[in-house]
């Protein structure tokens, strides 16, 4: 049952008092899985609620950040922040001190939240001054009055900072005293004020804060529920898989899913995704392209070892399971032969494949963030999984269209989400408008004025409506290659071709006021030493073979492009491309320019004759 609640102050406190007792939240605790019912998530939530008005002198909407990965006390701390109406600034732990200090100058945080030593350190280090995109900033820029660490293993005792648990026993000790003000705060917060602030990349300068109403998010939810994205009816058995990071819109939307549908949050991580699959056997999995393109490539390795028999069983089942989709994506019953043919494989191979993956009881699987590959959507829908891809961003709260159950088209993001509006522009831009769009960036005035025109939000895609209203992205407006002959390509739809490869990890093209296309290639080291392994050969990317391998995945890209946008060259990088090595940014976007400075000797080889591995063109 859905709640009605006007912001998320009210969600948790809400979902607790109609269902106390039901499971809210499943996480690991080492070997086992621990369960938080929503009447416990609360009482934490509360707790800390009353810990930070205690912590220091907050002033209505003061700003908490959140530096760390996804976790039960991120959760509850932010839940607690919110239902006292205080503003929350989730922060990825991936980034640098200079990131955080600024994140801190921009919304003006007064109390964080780390998740251990080595963010504490981002802390302490970004307090005594930093310099970002060639800014000097000051300690006395600084609003920050008060530090909490989650898990203070390792540390000293210290001044600067106290322990989560330490601030929840205060807060447990001032439940009454603080009472009234926390009751006063939570009825005080509007549908129109600033819930949060979660920054867009900065891929070419200072990150964005994207204001985030609490009407944004909850309308957001509210046209999911319209869509039926998520079912509740259908999703209770397994719950909403929570693996993504929390200082993404993405992962924000499931975290205030969680208690609006009244399904349980089930948290894992990166590191534990697989094994945490297969033990918690979810409902509903959101994730990025990524993800479902290397559990495509695990289940082809696995394949590729397995008997010669096994190997045409495996593909006959998928086979009738590629049969399927064109009625799967109407709605249509399947023809009679079909549809017997279709259960056998079911039963014989392709329901021990989905259970193999954690996915038996998966009624929706979906892809956003970046665009998925054709391929590797046909392959989990060929599996019998609903893979549907949907399309949004920060901007949007994350979303603005999405595939459904039952009405989809591969290639497309579907039609817009209820309450959402689409049109494209006469250049081609998507332009869009809903109560999930956020009214500005922070303290970017210059960016407003670019981002809206007549009241529509500019997204900066390109893109295309069908006759049936199905929208497909066809490229990014800042990024179109124009090449010297004159024709445009759309980088993004080259480099998701190339990245279908289990050992290709990113791959960058480059080609803007040039003769032709070429691209660097960075290839993922584990894949590689699994795809050497099977051929007997070496994991050196300067190894012949690997090299032969990247240059006919390229040849075979290349086949259904049109001439003028075909890679002529390639060059495989030294390494791939990280959060650490600053060639990706927190929420794992390329960042093209710093890309395309460092390894500028390598694209002018390729502009050189003889270029080097190429397509043979």
């Amino acid at each position: 049952m859905a709640l009605d609640v006007t912001t998320l102050s009210e969600l948790l406190p809400a979902r607790a008092r109609t269902s106390p007792g039901k499971v809210g939240l499943r996480r690991r605790e080492g070997d086992r899985w621990v369960d938080r019912t929503w009447g416990q998530l609360w009482e934490r939530a509360d707790r800390i609620a009353a810990g930070l008005l205690t912590a220091t002198e907050l002033r209505d909407g003061d700003v908490v950040g959140l530096l760390g990965q996804t976790s039960e006390d991120w959760i509850v701390s932010d839940f607690g922040a919110l239902s006292v109406g205080l503003q929350t600034v989730p922060i990825y732990a991936s980034v640098t001190p200079e990131e955080v200090g600024y994140a801190h100058v921009d919304t003006g945080i007064a109390v964080v939240i780390v998740d251990d030593a080595a963010q504490l350190a981002k802390i302490r280090e970004m307090r005594g001054g930093f310099r970002f995109f060639e800014v000097d900033y000051t300690p006395e820029q600084l609003r920050l009055a008060h530090v909490v660490v989650i898990n203070p293993a390792g540390l000293e005792p210290a001044d600067d900072w106290e322990s989560l648990a330490d601030l929840e026993a205060r807060g447990a000790a001032r439940l009454a005293d603080t009472a009234a003000d926390r009751e006063r705060r939570r009825a005080a917060a509007r549908p129109d004020q600033t819930a949060t602030y979660t920054y867009t990349s900065g891929t070419t300068g200072p990150p964005k804060a994207v204001i985030q109403t609490h009407d944004n998010h909850l309308s957001m939810v509210r046209s999911v529920e319209k869509a039926h994205v998520i079912d509740p009816r259908t999703m209770s058995d397994g719950g909403l898989f929570l693996f993504l990071p929390l200082a993404h819109s993405f992962g924000r939307l499931m975290q205030f899913a969680g208690p609006w549908f009244d399904l349980p949050l089930v948290v894992s991580g990166v590191p534990t995704l697989a094994d945490d699959l297969k033990a918690t056997r979810p409902s509903f999995f959101p994730g990025a392209p990524r993800v479902f393109e290397k559990m495509k490539s695990k289940v082809q390795q696995t394949l590729a070892a397995a008997p010669p028999l096994r190997q045409r069983l495996v593909q006959a089942a998928l086979s009738a399971g590629y049969a399927t989709i064109p009625y799967r994506s109407t709605g249509r019953p399947l023809p009679l032969p079909l549809k017997i043919g279709y259960r056998l494989a079911d039963k014989v191979i392709l329901g021990k494949l989905r259970a193999a993956l954690g996915f038996d009881r998966a009624r929706v699987l979906l892809s956003g963030s970046a665009p998925l590959d054709p391929e590797v959507h046909r392959f989990f829908l060929a599996c019998g999984l609903e893979l549907i891809e949907a399309y949004g961003l920060t901007e949007t709260c994350p979303g603005l269209s999405a595939n459904l159950p039952g009405d989809f088209r591969v290639g497309t993001v579907g039609r817009p989400l209820p309450g959402v509006e689409i049109r494209i522009a006469p250049d081609g831009e998507i332009l869009a408008r809903g109560p999930n769009i956020t009214k500005g960036y922070l303290n970017r005035p210059d960016a407003n004025a670019d981002a809206f025109e007549d009241g529509w939000f500019k997204t900066g895609d390109l893109g295309a409506l069908d006759p049936d209203g199905f929208l497909k992205i066809t490229g990014r407006k800042k990024e179109l290659i124009k090449t010297s002959g004159g024709k445009y390509v759309a980088p993004a739809r080259l480099e998701g071709r190339l990245k279908n490869h289990p050992i290709i990890q990113e791959a960058v093209v480059i080609g803007d006021r040039r003769h032709y296309v070429v691209a660097l290639v960075a290839l993922d080291p584990e894949e590689l030493e699994t795809w050497a392994r099977a051929k007997g050969a070496s994991p050196d990317p300067r190894d012949a073979r690997v090299q032969g391998e990247v240059e006919a995945h390229v040849r075979a890209v290349n086949q259904d492009l049109a001439r003028f946008e075909t890679v002529k060259y390639f060059r495989l990088l030294p390494e791939p491309l990280s959060i650490a090595n600053g060639l990706l940014t927190a929420s794992l976007k390329v960042k093209r320019n710093v890309v395309e400075d460092r390894y500028a000797h390598l694209i002018d080889e390729m502009y050189q004759a003889g270029g080097g591995p190429s397509n043979g063109d």
